[in-house]
């Protein structure tokens, strides 16, 4: 079942909901976006992945202004192959497809592709107030965040912390979200500043963003 933090519009399906809260907010949250089996699948995939030594310390900046910075972000991320998805994460990225199609037709976005990696925080691990979209580049328009955790409670920390932007936004901002397993967090990414606070568990999510060609 598909539950939004904000006001039911009576919308027909999750894509539906989602781009509703978009056009009225620009942020989206919504439980259930994929069943359990898959999120408890591609948590698996994704410690597989790690344990394996495929992931690499997250960086900051793009192009050659990127840099490794732990004090700002210390998270560990994998980029997947979007062109050749893995059977685990196909089903997703179709329901990704779904959701950009439906944005296209309402929003009139233009986005025409996504990317997007795992993201593993240790206990800890934390990344500080950014915007998704960098200084400069116009790519990255809609954030997406799946959250891969099972079980999570609220003493377990790792909220994302969503700030309020340059233009006044109507949602009680700050807004804490806790990453628990199978939500879809969906924003404009140039609208809200956001931070990922500690946790004292592992934190799990495979984030990403659709893009336009800029």
């Amino acid at each position: 079942m598909v539950q939004s933090l904000f006001a039911d519009n009576g919308s027909s399906n999750k894509f539906d909901r989602i781009v509703a809260d978009l056009m009225e907010t620009g942020l989206s949250v919504c439980d259930d976006f994929v069943s359990p089996l898959l999120v408890s699948s591609m948590a698996l995939e994704a410690r597989e992945l790690q344990q394996s030594g495929a992931f690499r310390h997250a960086r900051i900046g793009r192009g050659v202004s990127m840099q490794l910075r732990p004090e700002i972000r210390n998270d560990r991320i994998y980029w997947l192959d979007t062109e050749s998805p893995t059977a685990i994460q196909q089903p997703y990225l179709l329901d990704l497809e779904t959701l950009r199609q439906y944005i296209n037709r309402n929003l009139f976005l233009g986005l025409f592709e996504y990317e997007g990696h795992f993201a593993l925080y240790p206990p800890g691990a934390s990344y500080d107030i950014h915007y998704d979209r960098f200084i400069g580049a116009l790519e990255r328009v809609v954030t997406c965040i799946l959250y891969l955790n099972d079980n999570w409670q609220v003493e377990d920390g790792g909220a994302l912390n969503i700030h309020q932007g340059h233009d006044a936004s109507t949602l009680p901002l700050p807004m804490q979200i806790l990453p628990q397993g199978g939500r879809l967090i969906t924003f404009i990414s140039e609208q809200f500043p956001h931070e990922v606070l500690p946790a004292t568990r592992d934190r799990l999510s495979l984030t990403g963003w659709f893009r336009i060609r800029a």
